[in-house]
């Protein structure tokens, strides 16, 4: 089988119109319990694979999704030539969840990033987290009982918990669907420098294979990331995400400001390990190589200003395959 990197629908003609870059993080607790005989193991890909097709089921009166760029037309046959744009595809694009969710209908990246937080491989009791940006948070009770739905004969879903910016949980229920509040508001992510933090050094925990990207190819595994890659990293995720228009920092002049000093901020420790992964597409049946850097990066002290804007990498994910769990990342000041 061919193994090529994952790719995601990016409409690269078509910028989201400003809006407040608003997400929800939603943590799915999974329980160990397991169906004897079952051969169904968690990963992200499964787990995409899995909301996509019951999101079609629910939802798509075609049976197959006519939104996806990337996808046949209805005589089954390739698209070729330039992507069209989803809503030229199906008029319910704009509204139906997979459109927004899968086939980007509003946005010029796939609104939402997953993680699952433990190993799966002995049963062990799972985490699941769902990230909503932009136009994407509304559709979080769908999300929610579609995942509940499918995985209620292998994992069934324990608690849901809302997490807040600031880290907090918030339990929303311990499982049942009807004691989810269907009046949320969701977070507002709003990355900028922050010059009165005291300069300490920044740690990077890369939590899930993530692969970065430097003029536009893969950082090789025995290479340095640069911390102002990170930095450019976050800034074009969230202006894909929210569009440029979104936030000060993404203006020309405030942007290469911002890049140029962080790129005088050095590596000072790399403990990351390149950690294989793949996942063969149901769909297109190709393997799609998803494997990244895992570990621990430390940067110096004049990090510290750029601390806001990693936090905001915490929430967005950075590097490829987001929607497959990869990218996910915690930052941190590093104790005196």
């Amino acid at each position: 089988m061919p193994h090529s990197h994952a790719q995601e629908s990016v409409h690269p003609s078509r910028s989201p119109q400003p809006a407040p870059p608003t997400y929800l993080r939603l943590e799915l607790s999974l329980s160990p319990r397991r169906t004897p005989g079952s051969s169904l193991d968690l990963t992200g890909g499964v787990l995409r694979g899995l909301l996509g097709k019951v999101l079609v089921d629910a939802f798509c009166p075609f049976g197959e999704p006519r939104c996806d760029p990337k996808g046949r037309d209805p005589k089954g046959q390739a698209r070729s030539g330039p992507l069209p744009a989803p809503a030229d595809l199906c008029h319910l694009a704009a509204r139906c969840p997979y459109g927004v969710l899968y086939a980007a209908s509003q946005t010029r990246r796939p609104p939402y990033a997953l993680f699952l937080s433990t190993p799966d491989s002995r049963g062990a009791a799972a985490i699941l987290e769902i990230t909503l940006y932009g136009p994407a948070w509304r559709l979080y009770p769908w999300v929610v009982a579609v995942l509940q739905g499918a995985l209620e004969g292998e994992r069934p879903v324990t608690a849901v918990h809302r997490l807040r910016p600031d880290r907090s949980r918030e339990l929303l229920t311990t499982g049942s669907l009807p004691e989810l509040p269907a009046d949320l508001e969701p977070d507002l992510l709003t990355p900028a420098p922050e010059p009165f933090v005291a300069p300490k050094p920044v740690t990077v925990e890369l939590l899930s294979p993530t692969l970065l990207l430097a003029k536009g190819r893969p950082i090789p595994a025995d290479q340095p990331v640069p911390f102002d890659n990170l930095i450019k990293s976050t800034l074009d995720r969230f202006a894909g995400l929210y569009g440029v228009g979104s936030s000060e920092i993404l203006s020309t002049g405030v942007r290469a400001t911002v890049e140029a000093e962080a790129a005088r901020v050095p590596l000072v420790d790399d403990q990351t390990t390149w950690q294989e992964a793949s996942h063969r597409s149901r769909r297109s049946r190709h393997r799609l190589a998803l494997g990244g850097r895992v570990g621990r990066l430390v940067y110096g002290e004049q990090g510290s200003w750029f601390f806001h804007i990693l936090r905001a990498a915490e929430i967005l994910h950075l590097g490829k395959n987001p929607t497959f769990g990869n990218g996910r990342l915690r930052v941190d000041l590093a104790e005196e």
